[in-house]
């Protein structure tokens, strides 16, 4: 029928069948009943023939076969819709003298950022405050980022990168990790198969990677876990690169006031660290430095597990295995992954070979031995 809107690659996963189309470079995951349906929508010649050969399986009659086609169809024709970026053309625009500078050190790569103003810098530099250098290198990676009218716009080593609304910082901020992590890493962004919207723990063999709604407790159990001897590659932000590991990406931990009791008895001088009010509702955070020191640490690990957490002080805790659909759920709608064919079938493919798990905990203790089991 519409062969043109199949899935470029399917991967069967368990119970279900994980699809990517090219068009859009976008996936879907369905169950085995729901991907016969479609096959077989795909492989008949017209309406007539479907509605026909769907009748005579599942034995249904003329309306449900038509409802059955226009699902479909609909569901096809979506997934094959390219989202636009919503991105207006960028203007002859200069940058503007920038009246907040900062130096930072990553390793051996030196960084330079240009922040239009102290306010544009609270955007950023929060995050990598703990490798602020007082050294200014002569050779260094240049960032600068500036408002014009209600856009934040970002360039490196004065080339234009993006610019984003204002309302809609977090673009920026992720593009900018992004960015970043090219220069950490010494590479480029057509390396990478994947930045998800997620932490990253490691024993310095492997990596777990924790993924979670807002407010359900990722940063503060990777602060836990890494007040327990692990090591934390990433917080809210997890690059993969093309070889399928993930990648350091040194931010500090952001930690909303509701656990500063909780980390106060658990971490050092958490107490002294500064408090911070982020975003339009002013929610106090205070930002805690990854204790490992990237000259020392593993950059990448292989990463066989993900675990969906749900802080829930109502409820008793556990640790269960889940699908892969139940993970993606969570990790696919914030995430930005690679157009690239070749990146596409990567990423399916360890999709394939991972373990998925939903933490549901009350107590911390539960929650940090249950991860010591994993590694």
């Amino acid at each position: 029928m519409k062969t043109n809107l199949a899935p470029k690659h399917i991967r069967n996963i368990d119970d279900t069948f994980l699809l990517w189309f090219k068009t859009s470079n976008r996936y879907a995951i369905v169950s085995n009943r729901i991907w016969t349906l479609i096959s077989l929508f795909l492989s008949t010649n017209n309406r007539r023939f479907f509605l026909i050969e769907l009748k005579r399986i599942l034995n249904i009659g003329d309306t449900e076969s038509d409802n059955y086609f226009d699902e479909i169809s609909s569901f096809l024709d979506d997934l094959n819709s390219h989202i636009p970026d919503n991105v207006e053309p960028v203007k002859s625009i200069t940058i503007p003298k920038a009246n907040c500078v900062k130096f930072y050190k990553f390793m051996n790569t030196a960084v330079k950022v240009n922040f239009e103003s102290s306010l544009i810098a609270q955007i950023i530099h929060p995050q990598i405050a703990h490798h602020n250098s007082s050294s200014f290198s002569t050779n260094y990676e240049e960032f600068d980022i500036f408002k014009s009218k209600d856009h934040l716009y970002l360039y490196k080593n004065k080339s234009y990168i993006g610019h984003y609304k204002t309302e809609t910082f977090h673009f920026l901020q992720g593009r900018f990790a992004l960015e970043l992590t090219n220069t950490i890493h010494k590479t480029f962004i057509n390396n990478w198969i994947a930045t998800f919207h997620a932490s990253t723990v490691t024993n310095g063999e492997e990596s777990i990677m924790i993924v979670g709604d807002s407010g359900n407790g990722k940063s503060t159990l990777s602060a836990l876990l890494m007040a327990s001897g692990f090591d934390l590659l990433s917080d809210d932000f997890t690059p993969m690169y093309e070889d399928t590991h993930l990648y350091r990406y040194p931010s500090a931990i952001s930690i909303k006031k509701g656990a500063f009791d909780t980390l106060e008895s658990k971490i050092p001088g958490f107490n002294t660290l500064e408090t911070l009010t982020n975003g339009p509702k002013k929610i106090n955070i205070k930002y805690l430095p990854q204790d490992k020191d990237l000259p020392t640490a593993g950059s990448n690990f292989i990463c066989k597990k993900i675990v969906l957490v749900k802080f829930d002080m109502t409820k008793s805790s556990k640790l269960l295995p889940i699908s892969v659909e139940k993970i993606l759920e969570t990790l696919i709608p914030d995430s930005w992954i690679s157009p690239n064919e070749e990146h596409a079938l990567k990423f399916m493919n360890w999709l394939s070979r991972i373990e998925c798990f939903e933490l549901s905990y009350s107590d911390n203790d539960f929650a940090i031995r249950k991860f010591k089991e994993l590694f």
